[in-house]
């Protein structure tokens, strides 16, 4: 069936998420065995240091790969499915250059500020700059217009980002850090906050799947069908919005998990609707927001590659050849 959901190879791929999940918690600078990890989980004891980072240090950041890794596979397949093109990911809804647009500049006017400052103001640049481009673009078929108007949008506010960093060294020296795309300073209080947000938008996008499938008709032919087009662009787009705002404001902007993370759900489902692979594409991004995390924790030890650049190391590569493949035909 065209929308059935293949639970074998769901569970597969979430067996493997977990086996990904151990690997993100044992193995970093320092490598711990399996067995101290699940002693941590049964006893735990706050005093042996190796149950202290396991529990206080790694498990966070651990979830918040995981809510990094579904929440940009759900954005990246909902934009892909809204633009029909399998080249989109979030960043062409401009949330990333909003989200940075917003955190240099509440450093300028404010100065240094927490981390939980920092998330609020990516999250509320990332929805602000989400809602404009939809503005931009319009009703009726934005399949074209929605890239154009988050291209736009976001060359605009990156380049007020480049001015504000050049006047301003401190602000220069937080945004380098927080542009790269890190997991290092993700917690506990962090995830609380914005795990309802990026659950919100997976479940929205769930609930509009069949809608976006039909709009992907054509907005004529939906409306035929009863449709309301601008109703179901302004959903879809809100549960991207949601997704990567959430994303950004964690973790920043990281890249390639919304393009990769798709492709693979419809190699393992090409047959499946958008709402099977949206269950499909969770574990896909999680298994590789993990194993990207733990690799560049574990490669350079004691050192340590952010997410963002190991991602890009990795999804680089993969562009281009999804990108040969389109040219060749065969997609």
């Amino acid at each position: 069936m065209k929308h059935s959901v293949p639970f074998r190879r769901l569970g597969g791929l979430w067996l493997f998420t977990l086996l990904a999940f151990g690997a993100a918690l044992c193995l970093g600078a320092q490598d711990y065995a399996p067995a101290l990890l699940w002693q941590a989980m049964r006893e735990y004891d706050p005093t042996d240091a190796g149950q202290a980072i396991l529990l206080e240090m790694r498990l966070p950041r651990a979830l918040a790969a995981v809510l990094v890794g579904a929440a940009l596979a759900v954005s990246g397949l909902v934009m892909q499915a809204l633009v029909r093109n399998p080249l989109a990911d979030p960043g062409l809804t401009g949330v990333n250059a909003g989200a940075a647009l917003a955190i240099v500049a509440g450093l300028w006017a404010f100065g240094p500020l927490p981390q939980p400052a920092t998330a609020l103001l990516a999250l509320c640049g990332a929805g602000a700059a989400a809602v404009l481009a939809r503005l931009l673009a319009g009703g009726g078929d934005t399949s074209l217009r929605l890239p154009l108007a988050g291209a736009a949008l976001a060359s605009l506010c990156m380049a007020i980002v480049s001015l504000v960093v050049l006047l301003n060294p401190e602000a220069r020296n937080v945004y380098r850090f927080w542009m790269v795309g890190s997991l290092a300073l993700a917690d506990v209080a962090g995830l609380a906050r914005l795990a309802p947000i990026a659950l919100a938008g997976i479940l929205l996008a769930l609930l509009v799947a069949r809608q976006i499938e039909t709009l992907m008709l054509g907005g004529e032919m939906g409306a035929a069908l009863g449709l309301r087009p601008g109703r179901v662009l302004s959903l879809g787009f809100l549960a991207i919005t949601l997704t990567a705002g959430a994303t950004v404001a964690l973790a920043g902007p990281v890249g390639f998990i919304g393009l990769i993370a798709p492709h693979l759900a419809r190699r393992i489902a090409p047959q499946a609707g958008l709402a099977a692979l949206v269950l499909l594409a969770c574990p896909m991004g999680v298994s590789l927001a993990l194993l990207a995390d733990t690799a560049g924790r574990w490669l350079v030890r004691p050192a340590e590659l952010p997410l963002g650049i190991v991602l890009a190391m990795i999804g680089a590569p993969a562009f281009m050849l999804l990108v040969r493949r389109m040219l060749r035909g065969g997609e």
